[in-house]
């Protein structure tokens, strides 16, 4: 198992931040990013048991069912989600968010991740993430209207190396 870490300031309160992720909003803004994923069901909320399902491309023309469901849930600083059913052999999201002396907040999207013949896709895999969290990150910055700067995305270095 391999830990993909995406992590961002942002100009704002670590309320606003985490109030973004709750509001269905935040969901179908986050969602929609990703092409071609149809959303056969949604959480109603954050909180643990809740389960999201979709349909999501893995190839040209292939798409398969992912379900994730809610299994952590602290209001107003963390939430994770882990795959039920769906491409990957591992795939548990932690979604955290701190508040720095500024007035700013921090957001770390910190993944378990193992896909099919781990030791060649873990690159293409890390590809993907990337570009994927990269796009979240600003998505929230401008729907929260707030400036935000990437402070790291890959793997993680303790785990890789």
């Amino acid at each position: 198992m391999t830990t993909f870490v995406c992590q961002s300031e942002f100009s704002t309160s670590s309320q606003n931040l985490f109030s973004f992720h709750e509001q269905p909003e935040g969901f179908e803004t986050l969602i929609g990013l990703t092409k071609g994923v149809e959303i056969i069901q949604r959480p109603t909320s954050l909180e643990i048991g809740q389960t999201a399902i979709f349909r999501v491309p893995i190839l040209p023309f292939v798409k398969v069912k992912w379900i994730a469901r809610h299994v952590d849930y602290v209001k107003g600083s963390s939430f994770t989600d882990t795959q039920v059913e769906g491409p990957f052999q591992i795939f548990k999201h932690l979604h955290r968010i701190e508040s720095l002396e500024n007035g700013n907040s921090i957001l770390s999207d910190i993944i378990h991740v193992r896909f099919f013949l781990w030791p060649i896709t873990k690159w293409f895999v890390l590809f993907a993430l990337k570009k994927q969290f990269k796009e979240r990150h600003l998505a929230t910055s401008k729907f929260l209207n707030c400036d935000s700067k990437l402070l790291f995305c890959g793997y993680s270095g303790s785990v890789i190396n």
